[in-house]
């Protein structure tokens, strides 16, 4: 048996990073494991929301200049209900604009001031209940072995894609429903506007939406489709459009990549865990309509660190804390999808 700790997190983003903080600033002994080697790359928007650079800033300090990309501010949204159409939704009426960054580096910055032992190269394998505690085991990549060490409390952090979830709940999974996301980043130009992050709403370039951004001069675009439908044939015709009516010119592929999400948040079936483990963020099925997900992984994350917190001292059902703790947030994602049904006109996730 490796060390003992009071928490392990799985999972090194954002819902990890804020678990991992508020349960150190209480003195608590944290390892967070993460199967990438760090800093790792996150398919995402990149913008931290007003509400995630409070509480960022408040946990961890004013985000570092490193961390943004060009434009380093966004003004907002906007959204294209066709071709050629469109509306804006400002991110702030009193700002200059939304935070614009690398989500690898944002992530990191995180997790390297949270204050816990963080261990990358770390893939999770399983888990046991011993009495009172959690065994984890999980291979090291490293040094290529098989490692376990002991926890109190288990902190699923791991994204869309839990095993830990899978684990605790097989029921619970086999009724889950995914879409994949793929993204690509382009040298290249556009003549849309690059202080903006671009929703485009027609459903012939993507089931849930297509987006564009530019970060560092980079042309990023990608869509997203329910699993096991062919992405390529909207990818393209986006892409077509996107040089059509926009002057989209592309010059050298740096990166492509996809993702899994799943329907969990759109249709509010969340699974917050199972007697002292705990599920954060997406893993937990906190992500925002049209994939806005770091301010929810935030206050999940310092939300079941509470509930850890308040159980230890109270010897209180964990589970149901977190459960009453988060009921706010919980309501606040049900929301925000019905307000991006309203404004796409139809249902966002159709899968």
């Amino acid at each position: 048996m490796d060390e003992i700790y009071d928490a392990v997190v799985v999972g090194s983003g954002p819902s990890g990073a804020a678990a991992a903080k508020r349960l150190t600033g209480e003195g608590l002994r944290v390892l967070v494991l993460d199967k990438k080697k760090l800093p790792r790359y996150k398919i995402c928007s990149g913008i931290i929301f007003k509400k995630s650079q409070e509480i960022t800033e408040h946990y961890f300090g004013r985000i570092p200049d490193a961390v943004y990309v060009q434009p380093k501010l966004l003004k907002g949204v906007r959204f294209w209900s066709d071709d050629a159409n469109y509306s804006d939704w400002p991110f702030s009426k009193d700002s200059e604009g939304a935070p614009n960054v690398w989500r690898s580096e944002y992530d990191y910055w995180l997790i390297s001031n949270s204050g816990a032992e963080v261990m990358d190269c770390a893939v999770f394998k399983g888990f046991e209940t011993v009495g009172n505690a959690v065994v984890v085991h999980y291979y090291d990549a490293r040094e290529d072995k098989i490692r376990q060490t002991k926890c109190r409390y288990l902190i699923s952090a791991e994204g869309s894609v839990s095993r830990i979830r899978a684990m605790l709940s097989p029921e619970f999974e086999h009724n889950v429903k995914w879409f994949i996301a793929y993204q690509n980043y382009y040298e290249g130009q556009s003549r849309l506007d690059p202080h903006f992050y671009h929703g485009f709403l027609d459903q012939k370039y993507g089931e849930v939406y297509a987006w564009f951004s530019v970060k560092d001069d980079l042309q990023v675009f990608g869509t997203s489709v329910r699993k096991g439908a062919k992405i390529f044939p909207c990818l393209n015709a986006f892409r077509e459009m996107l040089e059509r009516e926009h002057g989209l010119a592309l010059k050298k592929l740096v990166r492509k990549t996809s993702c899994l999400g799943n329907t969990m948040c759109a249709s509010g079936n969340f699974y917050l865990g199972k007697g002292n483990i705990l599920l954060v963020g997406e893993a937990a099925g906190f992500l925002n309509a049209f994939g806005e997900g770091i301010s929810c992984a935030l206050s999940s994350g310092l939300l079941a660190a509470e509930a850890i917190c308040t159980c230890i001292q109270s010897g209180e059902d964990v589970i149901s804390a977190y459960t009453e703790l988060t009921k706010k947030e919980r309501r606040q994602t049900s929301v925000s999808w019905k307000l991006g049904a309203k404004i796409a006109g139809r249902d966002l996730m159709p899968l």
